[in-house]
């Protein structure tokens, strides 16, 4: 039996030209949005989540944007109809009308102490606050958003391990885990379809964006657990995209892992950028768990392919890094 295919090696070139495309168009919003916005004291910043925060625009992107209002607001709702009436773009789709990106949120409500552990915290604030720290860049007020990740950084105890450079970030970790757990648990059974998603489109995009998202900021809490200098180092790799966070601690370690890992990733890529084959992935999901197949039909049958191999790749690095780095980190991790 012949071997399944590897990735295409024409691959890179859309993960590339995906990137162009995106700095391209951070650089149109954030001159709307300065101007546009000039002389507010309601909006502190705006912040590009998602693929265009990741530089990683394609067909079907969507314009998600977290919007900081001011400690004084109660509610978010006109400011930041006021950001996407700025922002709106023939490239990106805007947000659901209810969803979580609608409405504004301010610092102090992203940061306030009794949001520690909080199982029953609103979607909207724990994932917001999150996500300023996974895949985010700012559009508007780049200081403002430097600010705002201190800030968090500081809410998830940066100021405690200042004191206690031996300290691991316990509540990052913890708040990570939940991220990616419940995210997961909820796309395996969100079986709604409608013209533009469906269950294998959101499974690829678990798989490929979302897992390398995860796997980003988690490489550099692993990377820095025997550092004394934790709060600052991680906040200074903040800026990376989810890809580049893996790159920075895979390739002085195993680049050919990283390189594997990459391939596999842009391929993914590629086949989510091409409409025809997102069509494809909506047509054929399931709308039921007893719909599921045993057998993948294509394209998802290759896009599972790679993210299996990407799992197993981002695996294997973390676990062979058991005596490189904090015992506590893998503590933390695991239990």
């Amino acid at each position: 039996m012949s071997a399944a295919p590897g990735p295409d090696p024409d691959a890179p070139r859309t993960l590339a030209a995906s990137r162009l495309r995106s700095a391209a168009l951070i650089a149109a919003l954030s001159a709307r949005l300065d101007s546009a916005l000039h002389g507010t004291d309601a909006i502190v910043t705006v912040a590009a989540a998602g693929s265009l925060g990741r530089l990683e625009v394609s067909a079907g992107s969507d314009l998600d944007a977290i919007v900081i209002v001011a400690d004084r607001l109660a509610d978010g709702a006109a400011p930041a109809a006021d950001v996407y009436a700025a922002l709106a773009h023939p490239a990106l789709k805007m947000p659901k009308p209810a969803g979580i990106f609608r409405r504004g949120v301010s610092a102090a409500a992203l940061c306030a102490p009794q949001g520690r552990g909080a199982l029953d915290e609103a979607p909207a604030l724990f994932g917001k606050r999150i996500q300023c720290l996974l895949d985010t860049r700012p559009l508007f007020g780049a200081s403002a958003f430097a600010d705002l990740q201190t800030r968090i950084l500081d809410w998830y105890g940066a100021d405690r391990l200042r004191l206690d450079p031996h300290g691991q970030w316990t509540l990052l970790i913890h708040d990570l885990q939940r991220y990616l757990h419940s995210y997961a648990a909820w796309q395996q059974h969100k079986f709604e379809r409608d013209d533009e998603d469906g269950w294998y489109l959101r499974q690829a995009k678990l798989r490929s964006s979302r897992l390398l998202t995860f796997a980003g900021l988690l490489l550099l809490l692993g990377a820095s657990s025997r550092r004394h200098d934790k709060p600052a180092w991680l906040q200074a790799h903040l800026a990376l995209t989810p890809l580049e966070r893996i790159a920075r601690v895979m390739r002085e370690i195993d680049a050919a892992a990283f390189d594997a890992i990459e391939s596999r990733y842009a391929a993914v890529h590629a086949l989510l950028a091409d409409p025809a084959q997102r069509a494809a992935l909506v047509a054929q999901s399931p709308t039921a768990l007893d719909e599921v197949p045993t057998r993948w039909p294509e394209p998802y049958a290759e896009i599972h392919r790679h993210t299996g191999e990407m799992l197993l790749g981002l695996t294997h690095f973390v676990l062979a890094r058991r005596d490189d780095w904090h015992p506590d980190f893998f503590s933390e991790l695991m239990f």
